[in-house]
């Protein structure tokens, strides 16, 4: 080869530069392309049933650097201590390309049933696949599939938000998952099948779930069901002209019912009370009022509750071998071990305007005859109102100030009048007793909402189907059973033990041998074994907020909770927790 003179050398270099820049040009925007093409909302072409190798099974050396410069590049100072989760999985495979023929397919097919999972498939779309050469092209589209099938994968396992972003009284263990480690070892492993199958989390209801929103979905997809005329109850005696479409009503959602040419009026007055029990209404087979209310809520609104609850058990670990859990709406709670539930039990919940939670602690200790510290809030809001009416109430309900005058452990000398609310000075306690708050046992599980597990005095409150009326703590019906197997694991093997302390009248903490962990949770939608889907009342509105969070919408009214009406929950005059 001859050699170059001066002027053609400099000829050749303003051609490489401008080749180089060609090059760069190209991919930034191919990679444009791509991002703007994955981008949520924007209308995309139809996916090609067929697609077409991106690389071939050895990849060109060329689409390796291309990786490379465009992930290189885009790193910030510092950047290389605490990677992003694309630069983390390409550097692990030296960057080589991670999508072949099959590989490609098989993700895109699960990206567009992202929707089984309760979630939109638009926030995972792929722009369309087709034939690109190696290097820049086949870069920009490697590193859009990694990206989305990464942001699928931390979405169905541990949640397409935190659960602090949508409630502010929340605390769960923050939940961990290396989807960038997981998805390289499918990779490399060949096993992709498994990788997906295994993806969502390892709790039972979940699953079930999912296999309730699919037949919910297709409900609403035919249409739904069409409400009922709203007026007095629906009578069943066959004289009410809406009868024929509450049966058709209840027919969707009960199989027994839809078997029934024409049902008796006593068949259809039991499909009436299976409906309730299935929503957590009164079981008194009338058609009126909340019931009415609940058979109108929409098919399309079934399927937004659903996938909110999919949401939040996203955000609850593994469960451990033994553990409480209380289910708000559902104002119930369960002592479970090794997946059997060993005792359910009624609770009275947190009203809406002081609502219970949802958090993980543990109880550490069972204390029989509690003294209830009261809260400042809780006595600036509820007590000082009644101490203002009346200055012995204190004496009369068994409290005292534990920093108040001295020689008035009642409070009676001080101007109640003159208290400011909002800056209540004193501590006030409710001594043990037969009416102290708190009852006779306490499960104590420190926490930063100072919410418990207790009893209450006031037994007549779980005659009622509502029971929203504490200030957030969690009062059980079956409170000696459940404290026997914080303690024992038995049911009834704590109890004589329980009932001796009991009758000392005197303070005794009894310290569990291992801490047991202890869950408030809100699940609105609940799917049995036999794929019987039970719905509550979204009491404080948290499906309305995180439905509006996943569709990307205006929160607006809540159906459910708009459906079920005025729930009148028992009143009480005592100061409670």
């Amino acid at each position: 080869m001859h050699p170059l003179n001066d002027d053609a050398r400099s000829t050749e270099r303003q051609r490489g530069r401008v080749r180089a820049k060609s090059f760069v040009r190209a991919f930034a925007l191919t990679i444009a392309a791509v991002t703007t093409a994955s981008c949520a909302g924007n209308r995309m072409m139809p996916v090609e049933p067929q697609l077409t190798p991106l690389v071939q099974q050895d990849p060109s050396t060329l689409t390796q650097a291309a990786l490379r410069n465009f992930l290189m590049t885009k790193k910030k100072p510092g950047e290389s201590l605490q990677p992003d989760r694309l630069h983390a999985f390409y550097e692990l495979r030296d960057y080589r390309p991670a999508w072949t023929l099959s590989t490609a397919a098989e993700v895109r097919a699960v990206l567009a049933r992202a929707h089984e999972q309760g979630l939109r498939d638009e926030d995972y779309r792929l722009p369309p696949a087709t034939r690109l050469a190696p290097g820049a092209p086949s870069a920009a589209y490697d590193i859009a599939v990694t990206g989305a099938l990464l942001r699928y994968a931390a979405d169905v396992r541990i949640g397409r938000f935190k659960p602090q972003e949508i409630y502010e009284d929340s605390l769960l263990p923050d939940a961990s998952f290396d989807s960038v480690a997981v998805l390289n070892a499918a990779l490399t492993n060949g096993s992709m099948a498994r990788f997906f199958a295994v993806l969502p989390p390892p709790h039972a209801e979940y699953r079930r779930l999912a296999v309730a929103l699919a037949h919910y979905r297709a409900i609403a997809d035919k249409g739904g069901w069409d409400a009922l005329p709203d007026g007095s109850a629906i009578r069943l005696d066959g004289k009410d002209a809406r009868l024929s479409a509450l049966i058709h009503r209840l027919s969707i959602e009960d199989p027994d019912l839809a078997a029934l040419a024409k049902p008796s009026t006593a068949q259809l007055r039991d499909a009436v009370k299976r409906f309730q029990a299935r929503n957590g209404l009164d079981q008194d087979g009338q058609v009126g009022g909340a019931t009415l209310a609940a058979l109108n809520v929409p098919a399309e609104t079934r399927v937004q509750q659903i996938a909110a609850n999919m949401e939040r058990w996203r955000w609850v670990p593994a469960f451990e071998h033994r553990y409480v859990a209380v289910n708000v709406p559902d104002q119930s709670v369960r002592f479970v071990r090794d997946g059997e539930t060993l005792l359910t039990s009624k609770v009275v919940v947190g009203r809406a305007s002081s609502p219970s939670p949802i958090i993980r602690s543990e109880i550490k200790a069972v204390v029989v005859n509690p003294p209830w510290n009261i809260p400042g809030d809780i006595a600036a809001r509820d007590l000082l109102p009644k101490l203002r009416k009346n200055p012995n109430y204190l004496r009369a309900n068994n409290m005292v100030v534990t920093d108040g005058p001295r020689n008035d452990p009642y409070g009676r000398t001080i101007d109640w009048r003159k208290v400011i609310p909002a800056e209540f000075p004193y501590a006030i306690k409710q001594l043990p007793g037969p009416k102290t708050a708190l009852g006779a046992v306490m499960l104590d599980s420190p926490n930063d909402f100072d919410v418990y597990l207790h009893d209450t005095p006031n037994k007549k409150l779980f005659v009622s189907n509502q029971r929203e009326i504490s200030n957030g703590c969690i009062r059980v019906q079956q409170i000696f059973p459940l404290a026997s197997l914080a303690l024992t694991d038995d049911p009834d093997e704590g109890m004589a033990m329980l009932n001796k302390v009991v009758r000392t009248r005197e303070t005794t903490r009894i310290e569990l041998d291992a801490p047991l962990p202890v869950y408030f949770l809100y699940w609105t939608a609940m799917a049995g074994t036999d794929g019987t889907v039970e719905f509550r009342p979204d009491r404080y509105g948290r499906d309305r907020a995180l439905i509006a969070a996943l569709t990307k919408t205006d929160p607006g009214a809540d159906a459910v909770s708009m459906a079920m009406g005025d729930r009148d929950a028992p009143e009480e005059d005592d100061v409670s927790p």
